[in-house]
Parts: C-alpha cells; sequence; structure tokens
C-alpha cells in the first residue's frame, strides 16, 4: 500500500495532545491514589513518607503514560491525538497494511520510552528522515501515516448509505459546473 507520511507538525501536535490527557490523568488519577496513600497511612497511625509519594507518583505517571498508548493503540486503533490530526499507525507486512496488535502497540509504547531517553531525539528523528520514521517506528516496524481524506462523493453516500440503492444521487465530479436548467425539483 502507498500511505502518505505523516508530517512532523502534525505528529507533533498530536503528541502534544496525547501528552496533555496523560497530565491530566496524572492530575486526576494520581492525586487520587496519593490521596489514598495518605488515607491508608492515617488509618495506621502512620504519617505520610514524602520518598514513597514520589515514588508512588513516579510509578502512576509511567503507568498511565504506558496505558494511554498501549490501549488506545492496540485497543481502539489510534490515540486522540492522532485522531484529532487524521493520523493512524500502521504496521506493513508484504505490501499490506494492518492495524497494531494490543502486544505491538505495548512495544512501541515501550519504544516511546527509549525516544525519550535519547534526549527526545527519537521523537526529532522524523525531521530529518525522508520515510519520517521516528526511533520507536524504527525499532517496532510501525509508521505513522496520513489518513485519506473522504471525498465529496463519499461523504454524501455515507450520510445515508441505506437509502443509496433507492435513491440514485447524481453527484458532480471536480470541474464539472452546475447546470443553469431546470434542476427537477422546481415546480
Amino acid at each position: 500500500m502507498n500511505h502518505e507520511h505523516a508530517s512532523f507538525k502534525n505528529r507533533t501536535i498530536a503528541f502534544s495532545i496525547d501528552l496533555g490527557i496523560i497530565g491530566a490523568a496524572q492530575l486526576i488519577l494520581g492525586g487520587m491514589t496519593l490521596e489514598a496513600y495518605k488515607y491508608i497511612c492515617i488509618q495506621f497511625g502512620s504519617v505520610a513518607d514524602y520518598d514513597t509519594s514520589l515514588i508512588l507518583s513516579q510509578f502512576c505517571g509511567g503507568f498511565f503514560f504506558i496505558s494511554y498508548f498501549t490501549f488506545s493503540v492496540g485497543v481502539f486503533g489510534n490515540t486522540a491525538g492522532k485522531e484529532i490530526m487524521k493520523l493512524k499507525v500502521i504496521y506493513e507486512s508484504d505490501g499490506v497494511s494492518t492495524h497494531p496488535t494490543l502486544r505491538q502497540a505495548y512495544w512501541r509504547s515501550m519504544a516511546y520510552l527509549m525516544s525519550s531517553w535519547t534526549y527526545m531525539i527519537g521523537f526529532i528523528l522524523p525531521w530529518f528522515r525522508k520515510d519520517k520514521l521516528a526511533l520507536h517506528d524504527l525499532v517496532c516496524g510501525s509508521r505513522v501515516v496520513q489518513q485519506a481524506p473522504i471525498e465529496a462523493s463519499n461523504e454524501q453516500q455515507l450520510e445515508l448509505p441505506f437509502l443509496a440503492p433507492v435513491l440514485k444521487m447524481r453527484i458532480p465530479t471536480k470541474g464539472q459546473a452546475p447546470s443553469p436548467g431546470r434542476t427537477g425539483t422546481d415546480p
């Protein structure tokens, strides 16, 4: 299959949206986790330890990061940021494009960590490569591509698919002007 590579700009915006979602989850769910830890400490008559709170906070952040990218790509086929930017993650084998499995999505999420551990060079790599692959794409064999836009003729047919056999719509092609004469709906 011949897919158009996703631009560095679109990938950056999509990743920023995804990080915003993860940050919100960290604030809400991570905060609730820390409050639960403090409550448990009070129930047992001890003081909440700062170091334990810090480790718990770091664990929650990593857990939300890996879970978000694994489950959104592996189960739903895409992250929210990529969906908004009309991007998708694909794996190609023998010229056939497939959506990532849960296992592939997990390893791609783990490879995100590798991209960030290289002082974010793994995320900047698509800007310099002709094939627009990041480090985590190279490690996992995945690609991020631009989704094909829906054409005007298909868009109208998607709105009323159950009426398509009944209503024979004539949809003008690009460059074809509408007829200045009667349309058939005039009295």
